[in-house]
């Protein structure tokens, strides 16, 4: 499956441009759960549960905190975040008095340590984030996949009972999908008269109606990733061997 790529630069971009407007920020916030969820863990060893979720608003407000104080020439968002985060929840604990003599100032650290620590971070987090992205993207190409299979009175169950099971038969299917692709006419006969031209697709492949009949639904149901808006779905259609 392919990965949205994050660069550090591109969440600078949205984290200033969240400093104007209140949704965006709420947007990032929501984006950045795990990424919170996971700082709170770092300082909630001995919390009960209640703490923990209070610990979890403290990182919210601290990460709505860094994107009203961020300062894009100051260096990169995410670190910037990081800091302001823990030494919020640090703060956290010294008003509760759950941690005395321990150590947890972040000005105890040398400078070469929090830089070290500061780039471990940012690239974990970029992964955590990478990782809530893609699932929340997948998540909605299924939803939509699903609207659209209903449109040809289709389910997603249907699909799992219906699709090959032999993998010389998923190939001739999957060559199938390529020269049906590579059809213009017979594509704007789907796309538009929304049927399934069986002989036309019969002449171009040199499989019997019968067998295209059979494979008629994971046939359809693979042309609808393949000419639709889905990059995670796409990957498992896709098959390079029989592209031109």
């Amino acid at each position: 499956m392919s990965e949205v790529i994050v660069q550090p630069a591109a969440l600078d971009e949205r984290a200033a441009a969240a400093r104007q407007s209140k949704e965006q920020a709420e947007v990032l916030i929501e984006e950045f759960k795990a990424f919170l969820r996971s700082r709170v863990a770092r300082y909630s060893i001995h919390a009960d549960k209640m703490q923990r979720e209070e610990m979890y608003g403290t990182a919210m407000l601290a990460f709505y905190e860094a994107l009203q104080k961020y300062d894009a020439s100051k260096g990169h968002f995410l670190p910037f975040a990081n800091r302001i985060v823990c030494e919020r929840l640090i703060d956290y604990h010294r008003k509760e008095n759950k941690y005395e003599g321990t150590a947890l100032s972040l000005d105890s650290e040398d400078e070469e340590q929090r830089s070290a620590q500061s780039a471990a971070v940012n690239e974990l987090s970029l992964r955590i984030y990478q990782a809530e992205r893609s699932q929340s993207q997948l998540v909605d190409e299924i939803e939509q996949f699903k609207a659209e299979l209903a449109l040809w009175g289709l389910s997603m169950a249907s699909l799992v009972d219906q699709s090959p099971k032999h993998g010389k038969l998923r190939d001739e299917y999957k060559m199938v999908i390529a020269k049906i692709i590579q059809s213009p006419d017979i594509i704007h006969t789907i796309q538009v008269k929304q049927y399934f031209p069986v002989k036309a697709v019969e002449k171009i492949t040199g499989l019997p109606q019968k067998k295209l009949e059979r494979a008629r639904n994971f046939i359809l149901a693979s042309l609808i990733i393949k000419m639709g808006d889905y990059d995670y779905l796409s990957e498992y259609v896709s098959d390079r061997r029989y592209t031109s």
